[in-house]
């Protein structure tokens, strides 16, 4: 996949913006390999939530890790297909969108390039 136009944060999620202040939402490479295979993920739907907080649980044979808010956001669509399919966020984390949401804020993000730098 083209990663191009993907930016990620220090908590390791992956944002992709698609139009307005909609961005699709995953995780990163690094994360699903720290996780090991997902089971099951919770997200907080239809609620505001502040930059820095969690937005949902994921959680993998391994442990659970809470998925943390780049932005003050908004959960407006949860990919369906791929709740019924996780294996896909371990097989091709950045195609992989967990859920797309309104940004409500301003959000640190960074180039992958500097992600792999930071994870080194």
């Amino acid at each position: 996949m083209n990663t191009d136009k993907l930016l990620l944060t220090k908590d390791h999620i992956w944002i992709k913006p698609i139009e307005g202040n909609l961005v699709q939402v995953g995780i990163s490479d690094y994360a699903q390999d720290l996780l090991g295979d997902i089971v099951f993920i919770d997200l907080k739907e239809d609620e505001v939530v502040s930059t820095g907080e969690p937005f949902g649980v994921i959680e993998s044979v391994k442990t659970a890790s809470d998925l943390v808010s780049p932005c003050d956001l908004k959960i407006k669509r949860i990919n369906s297909d791929l709740m019924d399919n996780l294996t896909d966020v371990n097989d091709r984390p950045y195609e992989a969108w967990i859920c797309e949401v309104e940004v409500l804020g301003n959000y640190e993000t960074m180039s992958i390039d500097e992600y792999e730098k930071l994870i080194g």
